[in-house]
This record gives structure tokens, sequence and C-alpha cells, in this order.
């Protein structure tokens, strides 16, 4: 007998959601697994990426399996890292659309996918949705919440800046994403969603629903932590590359503020940012 997988036989949904994960807190998965679960909107797959943990990840993400026939449990022999366990099961993903979650963030209000749908639905020059946000921490406790411009002009503008974009918020039109040459560049780890960013933005609109649909989790161990330095480093190499496509007014302001980065301590800059209305606590 032949065993056909699960990600073959399945109908073909609307929405393919992408949630990757390696070693990780069995309450924080659960809470991401579940908010995108109980969406209202659902015409989705769940494809869950077991990038070769060696914790018992798995006898959760079977229990999942079990109870719900959305979700799509996948398993790399080895670890690929995210950006080639990303590129892989996004190209055989079955959706229109491709909607990413991180294994400890929370899709915060039930109505997140359908409404990011229905606009994508309705514009089609428009690429790219994503949501504003409320940063927590590893308790759960609300730290501030991002404000960031609603417009394709808005954000185009200072794109160069810094990355409007949080990942775990993004649905993307997948004919979009493979106008856009490449999906996410292995040569960029650590920037990889902003690299892409950058590339989308020439070949569609994009737009943010500005109320915070997600909760963003920061905890130590997260990239954005252990990799500060070099994310920033890489943003301003990414500037230098991307320029050409961008109003050039706003370059300078974008070198020097990712300068003040690489020399400035994080909180600092975080305190900057506020003043400037970046975030809000």
């Amino acid at each position: 007998m032949i065993l056909i997988p699960k990600l073959i036989i399945m109908k073909k949904p609307l929405v393919s959601v992408i949630l990757p994960t390696y070693n990780w807190r069995e309450v924080w998965f659960r809470e991401s697994v579940d908010s995108v679960l109980n969406q209202s909107f659902k015409d989705f797959e769940l494809i869950i990426i077991n990038d070769a943990s060696t914790n018992d990840i798995e006898k959760v993400i079977k229990e999942y399996e079990k109870k719900d026939e959305r979700v799509v449990y996948v398993k790399n022999e080895k670890n690929l890292k995210l950006t080639k366990t990303l590129n892989k099961w996004i190209d055989l993903s079955k959706g229109k659309y491709i909607a990413r979650q991180d294994d400890d963030d929370i899709w915060a209000d039930k109505e997140k996918l359908k409404m990011e749908v229905e606009f994508l639905e309705e514009h089609e020059d428009y690429g790219l949705v994503w949501t504003n946000c409320i940063v927590i921490d590893q308790d759960e406790k609300e730290m501030y919440s991002f404000q960031r411009p609603r417009t394709d002009k808005e954000i185009r503008d200072n794109m160069l800046v810094w990355n409007w974009i949080l990942h775990s918020s993004i649905v993307m039109r997948k004919s979009a994403l493979e106008k856009a040459w490449w999906y996410y560049n292995p040569d960029w780890n650590y920037m990889e969603d902003y690299e892409l960013w950058l590339r989308m933005w020439q070949v569609c609109k994009m737009y943010n629903f500005v109320d915070s649909y997600i909760k963003y989790r920061i905890n130590q161990k997260s990239v954005t932590i252990s990799h500060y330095r070099k994310q920033k480093w890489f943003n301003v190499q990414l500037m230098f590359k991307y320029a050409k496509y961008y109003p050039k007014k706003y370059f300078l302001k974008g070198l020097a503020y990712r300068i003040w980065e690489l020399i400035i301590p994080e909180k600092w800059t975080k305190y900057i940012l506020k003043k400037f209305r970046c975030f809000r606590v």
C-alpha cells in the first residue's frame, strides 16, 4: 500500500499558514497554534514544520494533527534553520496566500486572518498585508505597542529607515512572492524577512492594518536578541543594496539611524523611537 502524504491529498485551501518550530517551549507553542486554529476564517492549512527538534515537541504537534484536519505536520530530517525551512515548505504549500506564524507569538484577534484575506481578495494590486502588534514579555505582560503607518506610500517612503513589517502578522499573495525572483534569501539570514519585503515592494503594493491584531513575544533566545548587532550591520548593507528603488531623500536619514543603532546601546535607541512615536508604551 502506498501512503500519500497529507500535504498532497488535502483539498486546496485558500491560505497556507507556515509555522516552523525547533525545541520550543510547549506552553508558548500551544498558545501560538491555538491562536491560529481559533480564527473565524477557516479555509486554511496550518503547516507545522519540526526543524529536527531534539525535545518532545513532536508529541504535541501530533496531538494537534489528530484533532484538526487543517494541521499538516512535516519534519525536516536534519536541522535546516529558518530560511531554508521556510523556502522548502512555501514551495510545497497549496494556498493562494501565505501567512506566517512564529512559535511564540499569538494572533490576538480572531478576525485577523479574515480581514487580511478579504483585503487581498478585493485589491489585486496589493501583494502583502500585515498588522501592528502589542509587544509582550516572557510572562505575557504587555510592554508596549507598535504604531506604524498604514498606506503603501507612507511605508515605502521610510522603508530604508527601518523594517516596518512584523513577520508573524503578514499574509502574502503567493504569486507576488514568486514574482520577487526568490523566496527568503539564505545569504541574509537574521534579516531574511526585511530583504524579502524590499524585493516584493518592486512588484506589488503593501498595506498595514493599524490595529494591533497580534502579540509579539520578546524573549532572550530570539534572533532579534541573540544576533542584535549582526542584524543591524545587515540593515546597513541592505540600505546600499536597495537604495535605488526607494526615495533618495530618506537615505541619509536611514543611514544615520543605522549607524546610531550600531554604536548606541539598544535601550537608548528604544527611547529615541518612543519620541518619534514608532511605538507606544
